[in-house]
């Protein structure tokens, strides 16, 4: 390394990197206990007002009015008409948009109708006299289809920005079709529709829907097909995304998005593709245009922790910033909870939040006001979800070559080049050398955070101890003269990882000559101690050839 002639003139310029994309840094997330006795929840979701609405698979909607207060009696019952055995049971509940007014809403549910259960998109109505209560006479079914097979049943149900409600039906599991393809647009099996309830009871198509005027004979119902089971999927409250949480076969669980008004119909390739390999090709059309899925997550038997993946909402809210835009999803099994935001250049990061070590995560969803709920079927809770570590980052503070933290924590650590510097765990240190410096604060809570680098350039070498009189030559090639003090009795010669690499005594006119012909080039650091090894100060110096 060659040092010009500038780079030794006196001063100190410094400057910090840029800031780290907000996309770049992962949000360690906290789930909250926030309910608890609500066997078979499988849903959680809003009406407008504050009150959380938690879906039971056995046929039952409970109230949630504020952390560990449930309603009783249940919202909703309808336990004696719903198959509730196994994937069968009542699977998603959606409010409409004019709720306050109209008090209606909408279940998805396997009716007990038929050898493997009747699948019914029913529309009910709140009590006449009491909000806390919906009659449960008051059903009015819009759409049904017997089952072929007890699983892959969907159940995924929302009201999109556009007012049109979206449900999902899973591929059936069994002969859905002649193949059990999912590719057949004949059917609603493994599909998600899009239709507009009406005020009569009954519903009608969305003019924009993709196979409205298609003289083949699709359902004029699908917006979207090629799906295996979706079992949850959601709108972002802000953009009207759709996402999409598909159960996978063998080896991998997939993510799918569109983008709100896309009405091409798109086919996300089950049973020919499982996420982005090819699965069942035999039946399959040649040419066939298929959409990837924007993330993939591997099952056990391919490395990965994944068995029934749970999409999922784009957080919306207020109450935690840097959770802002991300959209969240989780896993039965113990994939944890994961977090996806955009690169900014058409793709996704795809970052972990927290563990989630017991199985049962079975729905992601939101209040009024747009913060994030889960459930677990296994243990009957809800959790919300917050960001663990909300305090904002360090940044490093100059004051020449002195650098503070910019908060306070309960402890530090400082890196050089990403390497720790050794012994340097308080507040502030001391810039020795030119470099990127860093430092991350661990806080009382547990959380840590990191600053981003800051690029501290020395034009000077600067005396720390105050008390040496001369190092020369600097830049140093074969050997480094120390003249200092008489009370400096020993020198230590270090790496800018705080390693030590030389050490010699001072002698008669404490002058100490340092043999650095073995050593690399690059900057080091002189540290002076004193006979009973109390350090006096430290001095920077460079080797180059």
């Amino acid at each position: 390394m060659k040092l010009s002639a500038s780079f030794r003139c006196l001063g100190v310029l410094a400057f910090a990197f840029a800031q780290a994309s907000p996309a770049q840094v992962p949000v360690e997330l906290e789930l909250v206990l926030w309910s608890q006795n609500l066997g078979g929840a499988v849903d959680v979701t809003h009406c407008g007002d504050d009150r959380l609405f938690v879906l039971r698979q056995w046929g039952a909607i409970t109230i949630v009015v504020d952390s560990m207060v449930n309603l009783s009696p249940a919202f909703l019952d309808i336990t004696p008409q719903v198959l509730y055995n196994g994937e069968r049971g009542m699977l998603g509940l959606a409010f409409d948009p004019d709720y306050a007014n109209n008090g209606f809403f909408y279940v998805s549910y396997v009716a007990s109708v038929g050898t493997y259960g009747t699948s019914r998109l029913s529309r009910f109505s709140r009590h006449a006299s009491n909000p806390n209560l919906a009659d449960p006479l008051s059903e009015v079914v819009l759409l049904s289809f017997p089952q072929p097979d007890p699983i892959h049943q969907g159940g995924g149900l929302v009201f999109g920005n556009d007012g049109y409600l979206y449900a999902a039906f899973g591929d059936g599991g069994g002969p859905a079709d002649p193949n059990n393809t999912g590719q057949d647009p004949m059917d609603f099996f493994g599909c998600i529709i899009r239709i507009k309830p009406e005020p009569d009871s009954t519903y009608s198509i969305p003019p924009d829907n993709p196979f409205v005027g298609s003289p083949n004979g699709e359902r004029k119902e699908i917006w979207a097909y090629g799906l295996r089971n979706p079992f949850r999927i959601g709108i972002d409250a802000l953009t009207g995304d759709l996402w999409i949480g598909d159960v996978g076969q063998q080896l991998w669980e997939e993510i799918d998005r569109m983008d709100a008004g896309d009405n091409s119909g798109r086919n996300f390739g089950w049973s020919c593709y499982e996420g982005f390999i090819a699965f069942d090709t035999l039946h399959c059309i040649d040419g066939a245009v298929t959409t990837d899925p924007i993330v993939v997550q591997p099952h056990s038997i391919n490395g990965g922790n994944f068995c029934a993946i749970i999409a999922g909402e784009v957080y919306r809210g207020s109450q935690w910033p840097r959770m802002q835009g991300r959209f969240f999803y989780t896993d039965y099994c113990t994939g944890g909870l994961r977090s996806l935001v955009s690169d900014g250049q058409g793709g996704w990061i795809d970052h972990p939040g927290a563990d989630v070590p017991f199985p049962g995560m079975s729905s992601i969803g939101t209040n009024n006001v747009g913060e994030l709920f889960a459930t677990n079927v296994s243990f009957g809770r809800v959790y919300k979800i917050k960001d663990k570590c909300p305090m904002d980052p360090p940044a490093v503070l100059p004051d020449g070559n002195n650098l503070t933290s910019s908060v306070i924590g309960a402890s530090y650590i400082w890196f050089l080049e990403g390497d720790t510097l050794q012994g340097e765990t308080q507040e502030a240190t001391y810039a020795f050398v030119s470099g990127n410096y860093s430092v991350e604060v661990t806080f009382s809570n547990g959380c840590k955070k990191t600053s981003t680098p800051y690029f501290h350039l020395s034009t000077s070498i600067a005396d720390a101890s105050n008390g040496v009189v001369k190092v020369y030559p600097q830049p140093a090639s074969a050997s480094i003269t120390v003249e200092t003090i008489p009370t400096v009795g020993r020198i230590i010669m270090l790496d800018i990882t705080g390693r030590v690499v030389l050490r010699d005594r001072t002698r008669a006119l404490q002058r100490a000559t340092l043999d650095v012909s073995a050593l690399r080039e690059g900057p080091y650091i002189l540290e002076l101690r004193n006979a009973s090894g109390d350090v006096l100060g430290r001095r920077a110096c460079i080797i180059a050839r």
